[in-house]
């Protein structure tokens, strides 16, 4: 699928590590003057940034018994839509509940996961000044985009569910992901957004960087050269063989000054850069910046393509191997161009996003929607301050929490983990090897080979897609069995851990090097 629609950028389940996020707040004093840029005109929320576990699990929205019970049985326009919205005490509660932080970033996320790319949903923050309130949240999963316009079924509630789940972030990294899954619900006749990408584009943005990369944004003025830092575009992903010297090109030969052209440039001159890694990197990046390249006549100022100025990069793989990244841009920014790029035999690019994300994490599901949803001595309330007209007191549940908020939000764990309940714990839970301040229950190894052990799952690679291994038909400690979960795929095994618990993401095996059978061109 799309990228923007199953490789969602991911953001850690629930609770993180103590000294990664504080503690749960009791109560929070929220101003229209506050610095909060969430959600304005300028659509300052992205749907790659982190949602971090409080925001889920303790917003003025999901944690109210009657905003959540609002939110699951109404149109998100007749709720938010300031062209649509149905006046009455539902969505005057719901306005009311925005002026949360939490509650507008776990709606932004909400709608991330419910409608498609290209489509939004407007609202009004209230913490804006009247002229400024209008705004809007993007879609981007396409799980249940029908919630726009009427109430959501109770598949489409789950499927959302195990959505916001998985995207959640504890440590607040913005790490790519890849969801898998299937839709029950063939009447609807919806995209299927469960399919897998051909194709992977690079990420654009570092797990821990505030924003995307120089070189991922536009130039201001007019910069030519393969070393400037802006105007590239993020190409394709490669697995380069264990210490092999091998070569990428769009038109360049593999080794200057001459030889057999790999690839093409056409239309402009062509730039090209290689970086270590499944992302982009800036020029400066001296860990995983391999290489850029203007030709075998750098110093050139043809502005066109020739056998001189299309470029190539030759470099050595690491010794284990590993994933490498393609960038092109034009010589000078101010140009249009396109670059063919090709690559030395033996080597696999452009990879598909099977042959990228290849650790199976687990499995999410269960549903956080519905009056019944929480815990019936939970409820997030915003009341004015006394005497105080500008000002709003949030009061939340005090931490630490010894049961989880929600009652039916579960996790269960790959059994390719070394120490899979550690690990599963880590990720729903603020103490890994605790049972506080937990967003979710750990309910044990989603699958085993041996039919007679434990496993939560009835299925590890459910039948609608053969092959993309996602774990179907999962039960609870209740053994109560939940038809929609999500399933994750992980680039590295450590994607999500945090150098002080690297033992937790130990795997009993590694993944052999990938064998991508479904390749595409390699022109973009």
């Amino acid at each position: 699928m799309a990228s923007s629609v199953l490789r969602v950028p991911w953001c850690f389940l629930l609770l993180a590590l103590s000294g990664c996020e504080p503690a749960l707040p009791d109560s929070t004093d929220v101003s229209p003057g506050a610095d909060v840029a969430l959600g304005t005109s300028e659509s300052d929320i992205r749907i790659a940034n982190s949602l971090r576990t409080q925001e889920l699990v303790v917003n003025a929205i999901a944690a109210n018994h009657d905003a959540n019970e609002a939110l699951s049985t109404n149109s998100l326009e007749s709720l938010f839509d300031p062209d649509e919205i149905i006046a009455g005490p539902q969505s005057d509660l719901i306005r009311n509940q925005l002026r949360d932080p939490y509650a507008q970033r776990f709606m932004a996320y909400l709608v991330g996961c419910a409608l498609g790319e290209g489509e939004t949903l407007e609202w009004l923050n209230p913490l804006q000044p009247g002229s400024s309130q209008r705004s809007e949240w993007a879609g981007s999963a396409g799980l249940c985009p029908w919630w726009r316009t009427e109430a959501p079924g109770d598949a489409c509630l789950k499927r959302v569910t195990a959505c916001l789940l998985a995207r959640n972030n504890g440590l607040g990294y913005r790490v790519e992901l890849s969801m898998r899954g299937e839709l029950h619900e063939p009447a609807l006749s919806i995209a299927e957004p469960f399919a897998l990408d051909a194709w992977t584009t690079p990420i654009d943005q570092l797990p821990t960087a505030p924003a995307p990369l120089s070189s991922a944004v536009p130039c201001d003025t007019r910069t030519v050269g393969a070393g400037r830092d802006c105007g590239w575009t993020m190409h394709s992903v490669g697995w380069c063989p264990a210490g092999q010297t091998i070569a990428v090109g769009a038109g360049g030969p593999q080794s200057c000054p001459s030889g057999t052209p790999l690839g093409s440039s056409s239309g402009a001159r062509m730039a090209l850069r290689v970086c270590h890694g499944i992302a982009g990197c800036d020029s400066t990046d001296d860990v995983r910046h391999v290489a850029s390249s203007q030709g075998c006549s750098p110093g050139s100022t043809n502005p066109l393509p020739s056998a001189s100025t299309d470029p190539s990069v030759r470099f050595t793989c690491p010794a284990t191997g590993g994933y490498f990244t393609v960038m092109t841009a034009p010589w000078d920014s101010s140009a249009e161009g396109t670059a063919n790029v090709g690559v030395t035999t033996g080597v696999q690019a452009p990879l598909s996003e099977r042959a990228v994300y290849r650790i199976r994490e687990g499995a999410f599901y269960g549903n956080l929607f519905g009056r019944d949803a929480l815990r019936d001595d939970i409820n997030v309330t915003v009341t004015l301050v006394s005497k105080n007209p500008d000002r709003y007191a949030i009061k939340r549940p005090r931490s630490p929490q010894v049961k989880p908020i929600f009652k039916d939000l579960y996790a269960c764990y790959d059994p390719g983990w070394v120490y899979g309940m550690a690990y599963a714990t880590y990720r729903v839970c603020a103490l890994p090897g605790t049972n506080e301040d937990c967003a979710a229950q750990v309910t044990g190894p989603c699958w085993d080979s041996n039919p007679l052990a434990a496993h939560r799952c009835e299925q590890q690679d459910g039948p609608l897609l053969g092959g993309d291994g996602d774990f179907e038909r999962c039960r609870d400690l209740s053994n109560t069995l939940w038809t929609e979960p999500v399933t994750v795929y992980l680039n590295g095994a450590c994607d999500l851990v945090d150098e002080q618990h690297r033992d937790l993401c130990k795997r009993w095996t590694e993944p052999p090097p990938p064998q991508d059978v479904s390749r595409g061109t390699g022109k973009k």
